[in-house]
């Protein structure tokens, strides 16, 4: 026998198949659009949230960096070179600083070497718009653009003179100098903006050898290593193959808390939001094809009555879903691209990020978008085209896809339309199943979304965030008062600021008692150290236990003694008897005595511990030794002129915008203070909410979208399908009418079974959604979603009730015998 090609037969076959059901393509395209689209912009938002946020991290912190090593020896550098868990080591040195910058003799920036590794691998990626080459010769140096233009260099250029005082530590002193520096590049430096201080100056390595600094005093190695998820395991495994001298640190970079346990939550919750949107675009273009497939199934019966074997109907199929998906999935991802590059700058744009936003374009996001989407229809065809290529030339003619029953029901009331409609749409039990599972989801999305969304109270994140209306902070940390009379008193007369409140913030380092503190060490050492007795270090080094002295406001002080279960006396602690300290390890004994030297006193205080308490915000940082809360009168007696740390002052919420523009105006210029306001912080918290809206909100609508698609398509196929049976009905009696009415019937049974799923259920994990949303944002307070839930009734009935009605009208645009011969 000859080999007969039918393969341009069956090209032809498929090609005539689409160009007769452009109504079952469009749904097929456009289930596949939506899904390719889905992927691609899930993806697309996640990753440039993830990389903003990543990049703004890195960006503050001035390195990419993940563990710093202070001192380290020529040994323990090439130790760490050689570990198999380190992907880069670099190393920095801060040789001194340069004085006068501006004019201003407070104002300073460091002198920092950089070796090759520690600038093109660490610090490269943290900083933005390098311009020039790093510092080759002695007098070479490179600057921050926002140090250049406190210099008042708005227009830096290559080889221009840049001269500054410096001061560099040789030998244990400081050595003062005065030289003319070449500029040889500048760039945009973020890491000022956490730090507070004005940046640092990059020097050459001649610079370094002529200074006389020894690099084991002055230098810091900074550590990349190959795993950017368990750092702390590995700075562990690090300190015991370096073997660490006395005195030397091993710690986190930026200073933030690596967690095993919420990266892995992380990961669990994304990794179920993937298969979450997978799953649904998997049941849309399945369903859309098989029951498209399953409508043309007396189609492919006749065909085998001419000679068209299974295997060619299953590779009909094969290649109409291959064509509809290369439409479909170039649509998809021009969509997918559309929203990466315009809706999620656009939500980026309202979160307060520092250092702007970033877009993630990676191509294996497009691509294994398109490659899931691909596999999809593939997969989607598989069933269908079984079920098309088995059904014989007889059984597909009478194929109406629905399996009737054999079970008889004995009713009164069987011939009720309300109960028909009910019975039509558990006829095919799985078509049913998907219906509401694909609504369930897609709108049950929605309304988590809208849930946690709404529960965003900015009210109540001021509240959680900020103890007053308006927090002044002097934030650079130098020795000259940045709150002076003058603008104190300014402030107190700005119209609506009550309650102003002041408090003094000084440096100390307590004697170490083991008796009063050895309690207290160990804990914080298990707490934030990794664990060991502090009492020998500190012993030996008792400078390192050092802390915070804050003198209170007499406000503050009596809020706090009212709470303590024995308040001290107002008199003890007035004239500087007794201290209360910080509470957040209880590990004191009120009645206990303790020294210090407060940092600028002519010698040391002595205390007694009246209590522990605690002041969240207060003062945002702190040291080794617990903080120490005084008098202000025993602060101004201690020290000559306190520093003012913070001013807190209160307002009417109507006169919160006033106020803000009336205290701007005063610290206008003044570079040491930051002011921060509630109504500040309810704007920044508007932003969160609106950026949330748009990119949650796009995924959800989308996934909402794709179970109402679901539905229609159903619903129109689930009626053309039973075209034969509504003629017949027509014909025995049953009025168009009447058939509309027992369609919108089961329009109307899918929307309320939907909606009670949805209500009962969906609003069910809502809440459950909140109540893990609330452990991280305590601020968060439970909405009900009412406008998001009438939205999705009004939506959900107005598709349920319209798409079987104009199905309906489509079906009976044919004249009633040519349907009954269709039914024949």
């Amino acid at each position: 026998m000859f080999p007969n090609n039918t393969k341009i037969a069956v090209n032809k076959l498929a090609a005539g198949s689409m160009r007769m059901s452009r109504t079952r393509n469009r749904f097929v395209i456009l289930a596949i659009i939506l899904t390719t689209w889905l992927i691609t912009s899930f993806f697309s938002i996640g990753m440039s949230v993830s990389k903003s946020w990543d990049m703004q991290e890195a960006k503050l912190a001035g390195t990419i960096a993940q563990a710093v090593l202070s001192a380290p020896t020529e040994d323990q550098l090439e130790k760490m070179k050689a570990l198999d868990y380190v992907q880069a080591v670099g190393l920095q040195a801060v040789l001194g600083a340069a004085e006068g910058i501006s004019g201003d003799p407070d104002k300073t920036a460091h002198l920092v070497w950089y070796d090759e590794t520690e600038w093109n691998t660490m610090r490269g990626p943290a900083i933005d718009g390098w311009k020039g080459m790093y510092p080759a010769a002695e007098n070479e140096i490179a600057a921050p653009l926002e140090l250049l233009r406190q210099l008042g260099i708005d227009k830096p250029e290559i080889g221009m003179n840049l001269p500054l005082s410096y001061t560099v530590v040789s030998g244990g002193k400081a050595v003062q100098h005065k030289e003319t520096f070449k500029l040889t590049g500048w760039f945009k430096d973020y890491s000022q903006l956490g730090s507070g201080d004005l940046g640092s100056l990059l020097v050459s390595e001649p610079f370094v050898k002529q200074s006389g600094a020894a690099m084991q005093d002055v230098g810091v190695a900074s550590i990349l290593f190959t795993d950017n998820k368990n750092i702390e395991k590995l700075m562990d495994n690090m300190r015991q193959d370096l073997k660490l001298s006395k005195g030397q640190e091993l710690s986190p970079a930026s200073g933030i808390s690596y967690t095993d346990s919420g990266r892995t939550s992380t990961l669990i919750g994304y990794g179920g939001l993937v298969l979450f949107v997978m799953l649904s675009g998997y049941l849309l273009i399945y369903n859309v094809l098989y029951l498209s497939v399953a409508g043309d199934t007396r189609f492919y019966g006749l065909l085998k009555t001419i000679g068209v074997t299974r295997r060619q109907i299953r590779t009909m199929i094969r290649r109409q879903a291959l064509r509809l998906a290369l439409i479909g999935i170039p649509i998809g991802l021009i969509a997918g691209a559309a929203t990466s590059f315009g809706i999620v700058p656009l939500a980026l744009n309202t979160i307060d990020l520092q250092v702007g936003g970033s877009i993630s374009f990676h191509p294996l996001i497009f691509a294994g978008a398109a490659l899931f989407a691909l596999i999809t229809t593939m997969v989607s065809c598989i069933k269908p085209a079984r079920v098309a290529g088995k059904i014989s030339p007889v059984e597909a003619a009478k194929y109406t896809g629905i399996t009737p029953s054999s079970k008889a029901r004995m009713s009164s009331g069987g011939s009720k339309l309300h109960r028909m409609a009910l019975r039509n749409i558990f006829r095919v039990k799985k078509r049913a199943l998907v219906v509401f599972l694909s609504l369930f989801l897609g709108l049950t999305t929605f309304l988590v979304i809208n849930t946690l969304v709404l529960s965003m109270n900015p009210e109540h994140f001021v509240d959680d965030y900020m103890r007053h209306d308006f927090e002044l902070t002097h934030e650079s940390g130098g020795d000259k008062q940045a709150v002076t009379p003058e603008l104190l008193a300014k402030i107190k007369s700005i119209p609506g600021a009550k309650d102003i409140r002041t408090t003094y913030l000084a440096n100390a380092v307590l004697d170490y008692d083991p008796k009063v503190f050895g309690k207290y060490v160990d804990e914080f050492k298990a707490r934030y150290m990794g664990g060991g007795s502090g009492e020998v270090d500190f012993t030996k080094r008792p400078d390192m236990f050092s802390g915070n002295v804050i003198g209170l406001d007499p406000a503050d002080f009596r809020e706090a003694n009212q709470k303590l279960p024995a308040p001290v006396k107002v008199e003890r602690f007035e004239i500087g008897e007794v201290a209360l300290l910080d509470g957040e390890i209880p590990a004191f004994k009120a009645g206990d005595n303790f020294t210090m030297k407060i940092a600028g006193a002519a010698k040391k205080t002595k205390m007694e511990i009246g209590g522990m308490t605690g002041f969240d915000g207060l003062v945002t940082f702190r040291k080794t030794a617990p903080n120490v809360y005084i008098s202000q009168t025993a602060m101004k007696q201690i020290l000559k002129d306190p520093i003012i740390y913070k001013v807190s002052f209160n307002a009417d919420r109507k006169d919160w915008p006033e106020v803000a523009e009336q205290v701007k105006a005063a610290i206008a210029g003044n570079g040491d203070l930051k002011l921060e306001s509630k109504v500040d912080m309810m704007n920044m918290m508007q932003s969160a909410k609106l950026a949330f809206y748009i990119l949650g909100g796009g995924l959800a609508l989308i996934l909402a979208l794709i179970g109402l698609l679901n539905f229609v398509n159903i619903m129109i196929t689930g009626v053309l399908a039973r075209k034969p049976e509504l003629a017949v009905l027509e014909s025995i009696g049953m009025t168009s009418r009447q058939i509309k009415k027992l369609l919108l019937l089961e329009g109307a049974w899918y929307a309320f079974i939907s909606l009670l799923l949805v209500t009962a259920f969906g609003n069910a994990l809502g809440y459950g959604a909140y109540r893990l949303f609330s452990q991280e944002a305590t601020y968060a307070v439970y909405t009900f979603p009412a406008i998001p839930l009438l939205v999705v009734i009004v939506l959900v009935a107005a598709v349920c009730l319209v798409a079987p009605v104009a199905a309906f009208r489509r079906v009976r645009s044919s004249p009633l015998p040519e349907r009954l011969r269709e039914a024949a």
